[in-house]
């Protein structure tokens, strides 16, 4: 069975690099997105227990997460809206394939995830630009 930890890994830190962007600036900038981060709550937290193999109970995180990050992208800085929407694609992409799965279908669960997850190898690279971003700015 494969288990969601590099996903659930890649959306986590980037869901907490996002966290940390919210904390400089104005207009479209680091500061509103800091008061919407502070309105959403904690990010990381949507993904605290997520199990790929239970595709209901994960499509529920992840729809909540797309809601949060749809949010952030509204009043994020041009310095990171690309970066963010890489991160939107990818939880987007992750929605639209559990959806197909018949409720109760770990292992289909599971597979479409790591689908998902191979189908987008500039999460990783996003998130840790969201980071830099937010160690320089922060």
């Amino acid at each position: 069975m494969i288990h969601g930890t590099g996903w659930a890994r890649r959306a986590t830190a980037g869901l907490l690099a996002l966290a940390l962007v919210a904390c400089t600036e104005d207009a479209g900038s680091a500061e509103e997105l800091c008061e919407a981060v502070a309105d959403t709550g904690d990010l990381a937290a949507t993904f605290r227990g997520f199990d790929p193999t239970d595709p209901e109970a994960a499509l529920d995180q992840l729809r909540s997460a797309r809601v949060a990050l749809g949010d952030l992208l509204d009043v994020a800085p041009d310095e990171v809206r690309d970066d963010l929407q890489v991160e939107i694609d990818y939880v987007q992409a992750l929605i639209d394939a559990l959806e197909d799965v018949p409720p109760g279908d770990a292992t289909e669960s599971a597979l479409q995830v790591q689908a998902v997850t191979d189908a987008h190898p500039g999460v990783d690279e996003a998130s840790a630009n969201l980071a830099a971003f937010a160690d320089e700015e922060c």
